[in-house]
C-alpha cells in the first residue's frame, strides 16, 4: 500500500467517525464545527493559530483578516459542511480533529463583505461570535458557546517512513574523530 492511500483511509475513517458522532448527538450538521490543531487542549489562548480576531464594528474587521495580533481572544472552527465536502481547509493536515457542537442558547451572527454592524442576538440567545460566510466559511467564537463532542486523532498522518521514525544516524568514525556533533 502506498503512504497516499494509508492516509487517504485514515482520512476516511476520522470522517466515518466524526460522522458517526454527528449521527449519535443528533441534531442537524448545522449546529457542528470542526477544529483542526497540534494542541491537545480547547481553550482561548495566544498560543492558538488564530489567537485574536476584530469584531464586527471594529476598525480593523475585515471579511478576509485571517486574524493574529488585533481584536478579541478568539478560536476558528470550520462548518462540518465545509469539511465533509472541501479538500482545501487550511490546517486539515493536523493530526487533532475537534468536533463541537453549538449550545442552544448561542447564537453567531452571519457576516459577508457588506456587514458593517454588529447585530443583537435573537430572543433567548446569546451572541458568541461571527459566522463567516466567505468561499471558505468559518465561525469564529469570542466566548465559549459551544459543547465538546469528541476529540479525533489521525494516526494515519502521522505516519513516517522506516528510515525517519529513529531518528539521525549514529556518528561515524570520522565524525567522532573531527569532534563533529549532531
Amino acid at each position: 500500500m502506498l503512504i497516499n492511500e494509508v492516509v487517504a483511509e485514515a482520512r476516511e475513517s476520522i470522517r466515518s467517525q466524526i460522522i458517526n458522532a454527528v449521527d449519535k448527538d443528533g441534531g442537524s450538521t448545522n449546529e457542528y464545527f470542526v477544529r483542526f490543531t497540534t494542541v491537545d487542549q480547547l481553550g482561548f489562548s495566544a498560543k492558538q493559530t488564530f489567537g485574536r480576531s476584530p469584531d464586527v464594528g471594529d476598525a480593523n474587521f475585515s471579511i478576509d483578516y485571517i486574524g493574529a495580533g488585533k481584536g478579541h481572544p478568539a478560536l476558528w472552527f470550520y462548518p462540518l459542511k465545509s469539511y465533509l465536502t472541501s479538500q482545501d481547509l487550511y490546517a486539515a493536515e493536523h493530526p487533532y480533529i475537534w468536533l463541537v457542537r453549538l449550545k442552544p442558547t448561542a447564537w453567531l451572527q452571519p457576516v459577508t463583505d457588506k456587514t458593517t454592524e454588529k447585530q443583537p442576538a435573537p430572543r433567548g440567545k446569546q451572541r458568541v461570535g461571527l459566522l463567516r460566510l466567505t468561499t471558505v466559511p468559518a465561525a469564529i467564537f469570542f466566548q465559549p458557546g459551544f459543547d465538546l463532542v469528541g476529540k479525533f486523532y489521525n494516526h494515519g498522518g502521522q505516519h513516517q517512513r522506516h528510515g525517519q521514525v529513529k531518528g539521525a544516524p549514529a556518528p561515524t568514525f570520522f565524525d567522532r574523530v573531527r569532534g563533529n556533533k549532531y
